[in-house]
């Protein structure tokens, strides 16, 4: 290889350029393999709560950056033109990035030949202040539909109770996102045993119901957290009381001699019959009030070292960053410390027997097969089936980026813009492309 400082530099801005072609090309592609996994849900099957999750654990990116692969890539499945000037190198990444924060289909032709005349500088500039007039016009109806949000109940007979909810759209989303992220994990559960999903969510009245459920399991949740509560130890209905018989024969064996678990004996939360997973995930770091049983006598009322205290909490956020430990996750908020050795199995509530987990993963330990261990160098996951869950180093060959980008047609020029020595006039283009905006949202039923 010719050694750089001895190429001309006219040389040297050829490959500059066609190699850019090429990357856009091949990150094309790239994005279009992403948008199928999220779309497929891939992720789930590895304990991942997103794509980008899985994207910053295996492929090393920031979770701001796979956020944005992510968001690019399923936008450009409704952006066709883009997608395909994008696919034979005629715009960057950056470009693409860019115009998919405002373009819609209606309007990509348009965007489209705005980010072909134009360089990726200006065409961010463009898309920041076209952005900017949008959002203040979904700022008015947003105010509009924040001083109209409200909850009523009322009576409806034969003991059903009706809440009606007006709520602003993004109130409404999040508060849906929760509620089906729970009721997914209800069904989930309902079928670990065998049977079909469908099945399941015609047994129990059909996901309108699941969703009451879950709505309910949510608002449990929120009480048997409430720190005010907790520390009273007065937490209503929400006591989980254990059968100590059963607790001592996990401890001594987990499972009997032909290998099946133990008959954990009763085990209610609020006086209502759980399973023994739910009943260690709540015993594990949940502060609720814990109440061990014998022949229907409860004794060591409370139990709370089976909670960390604050020293060894502290202890805990040190040696984990403060932050979840699943591979990829991150999470710094509402962390559970989880038992390695179950709190009911014997396990000490000690810094080498715990691991900082958000609720998600939680859920995904007790309930969903998921295993943990901490060694003294590191802490180590594997699947339900036993399989570590490890990140292989990334491995790449620059030749195949240039085979995908001439497969594709990339010209050695294709990625320049088109760009003229003039002082762009960035109001009247702005003004223009924004009533092309909303006349383009409008068509699609898109409030601005």
């Amino acid at each position: 290889m010719t050694p750089t400082d001895e190429i001309p530099l006219e040389r040297l801005e050829a490959q500059i350029t066609e190699w850019s072609g090429h990357i856009a090309a091949a990150t094309s592609q790239l994005l279009g393999w992403i948008a199928a996994y999220d779309r497929r849900e891939g992720w789930r099957s590895w304990g991942c709560k997103s794509a980008a999750q899985w994207l910053s654990w295996k492929c090393g990116d920031t979770l701001h950056t796979a956020r944005e692969k992510v968001r690019v890539a399923r936008a450009l499945e409704d952006l066709p033109r883009i997608e395909a000037a994008f696919r034979v190198g005629e715009l960057s990444y950056s470009k693409v990035r860019a115009i998919t924060r405002v373009a819609v289909a209606t309007d990509d032709e348009d965007w489209l030949d705005l980010a072909r005349n134009s360089t990726g500088a200006e065409l961010e500039r463009i898309v920041a202040s076209v952005r900017s007039v949008l959002e203040r016009n979904e700022n008015r109806t947003a105010r509009d539909a924040f001083e109209q949000r409200r909850i009523t109940r009322s009576a409806k007979g034969s003991g059903v109770d009706r809440l009606l909810a007006d709520i602003p759209r993004d109130m409404a989303e999040t508060v849906m996102a929760a509620v089906d992220v729970i009721a997914s994990h209800m069904i989930d559960e309902a079928t670990s045993g065998g049977g079909a999903r469908h099945e399941v969510i015609a047994e129990r009245g059909g996901m309108a119901a699941i969703r009451v459920d879950a709505l309910v399991q949510m608002a449990e949740r929120i009480l048997a957290a409430a720190p005010a509560a907790a520390e009273r130890g007065d937490i209503g209905r929400l006591q989980l009381v254990l059968d100590s018989d059963a607790v001592e024969a996990l401890v001594r064996d987990p499972v009997d001699e032909a290998g099946e678990a133990h008959d954990t004996g009763e085990q209610t939360l609020g006086g209502r019959r759980v399973g023994p997973a739910i009943a260690q995930r709540w015993a594990c770091d949940i502060r609720a009030s814990v109440v061990l049983e014998h022949d229907g006598h409860p004794h060591d009322q409370g139990r709370e070292s089976r909670t960390p205290n604050r020293r060894l909490r502290r202890a805990l956020h040190r040696r984990d960053g403060g932050q979840c430990r699943f591979p990829g996750c991150g999470t710094t908020s509402w962390l559970h410390a989880h038992h390695v050795v179950h709190w009911t199995q014997g396990g000490p509530t000690a810094l080498d027997n715990l691991v900082s987990l958000c609720g998600f993963h939680h859920h995904l330990v007790h309930e969903g097969g998921w295993s943990v261990a901490v060694t003294d160098r590191a802490i180590v996951w594997s699947d339900p089936d036993g399989v570590p869950a490890t990140v292989e180093p990334l491995a790449g060959d620059s030749s195949t980026v240039a085979e995908i980008g001439r497969a594709a047609g990339v010209a050695p020029d294709s990625i320049t813009s088109r760009w003229h020595n003039d002082r762009l006039d960035f109001g009247f283009v702005v003004s223009v492309i924004v009533e092309n905006c909303i006349r383009a949202r409008a068509t699609l039923g898109i409030p601005t």
